[in-house]
């Protein structure tokens, strides 16, 4: 990368905070609930919506260790390289200023960095084997032909990257044990959060009911 990263103090695993409110972005909610619904084509809403919530939970306990883990690295960002993340990003965040696409393109670019130094620094490395075992488990799961990732080196190293930072993701929430959610306020909001959607249904089929009477 053009961008540049140096590690500047160990990691302070010991930071303590408990997470009782999800910051939410609905762009993302609509990607992951995409997702989720191509992938797991014979689950209810129900069951949708639930592995929705793990998502959103597990990525705000994640994203609260790395605003954590970056005080301990030094970034110098490359601004070509930020406009050519950028231009990526448009597409899928459409309705999102420039200047807010950069601040992702410079999220991506310190997730990036800060990973391949901690995949050095903790040895934690992906085998062929453990891609081929991927590989075989999603076909087991989705019957989706795997024939193209094997086939193709690039898709092939992508799962790897994939898998890699998966490892990554978990050795840091179990090393930032500290860091919790409260489940309970958590389900809370959740339930705040349905109550007002019901709420604005409701509304906008008595506002529909009422203009064509």
């Amino acid at each position: 990368m053009k961008s540049t990263i140096k590690k500047i103090a160990p990691l302070n695993t010991d930071k303590e905070e408990t997470i009782k409110s999800l910051r939410i972005d609905r762009q993302m909610i609509e990607i992951h609930l995409k997702r989720l619904t191509e992938l797991f084509k014979t689950d209810t809403p129900e069951q949708i919506g639930q592995k929705l919530q793990g998502i959103i939970l597990r990525d705000n306990l994640f994203n609260a260790i790395m605003e954590e883990v970056v005080r301990s690295f030094e970034v110098t960002f490359d601004d070509e390289e930020i406009q050519d993340i950028a231009k990526h990003l448009v597409n899928q965040f459409p309705d999102k200023k420039a200047e807010v696409i950069n601040e992702i393109a410079k999220k991506v670019i310190i997730k990036k960095m800060v990973f391949e130094e901690l995949a050095k620094e903790w040895n934690i490395t992906v085998s062929d084997q453990d891609v081929n075992d991927s590989l075989e488990q999603y076909y087991k799961f989705s019957n989706q032909s795997i024939r193209q990732y094997k086939e193709d080196k690039n898709k092939f190293e992508g799962i790897r990257s994939v898998i890699l930072e998966d490892k990554i993701a978990n050795e840091l929430i179990r090393r930032f044990y500290k860091i919790k959610v409260d489940h309970e306020a958590i389900k809370k909001q959740f339930e705040a959060a349905a109550r007002r959607q019901q709420e604005a249904e409701l509304n906008k089929n008595k506002t529909e009911s009422s203009q064509s009477s």
